[in-house]
């Protein structure tokens, strides 16, 4: 993905090459050149939705705790860049 990114055959984002993570907020590419594309949804990598949500949303409640220390020294944009969602 690295080289893709680098290289630009990853390619711009448009709503039909790249899903918005619920949890997260972030873009995750559909397809990317060598990357098999199960790799590229980090919830079909797991057996068990409720498990991936589970564990999704508290690391995103940990982001959001830590970062806490730090929101002072942030802008805005900065600080609705991280993870949007609460507590599953």
């Amino acid at each position: 993905m690295i080289n893709a990114t680098l290289d630009g055959s990853l390619g711009s984002y448009t709503y039909d090459d790249y899903h918005i993570h619920s949890v997260f907020g972030v873009a995750q590419p559909r397809h990317c050149p060598g990357v098999p594309a199960i790799i590229l949804s980090p919830r079909s990598t797991w057996n068990d939705d409720e498990k991936y949500y589970k564990t999704a949303f508290k690391l995103s409640n940990a982001f959001r705790e830590n970062f806490k220390k730090f929101e002072g020294y942030a802008s805005e944009e900065i600080r609705r860049g991280g993870p949007q969602r609460y507590a599953y």
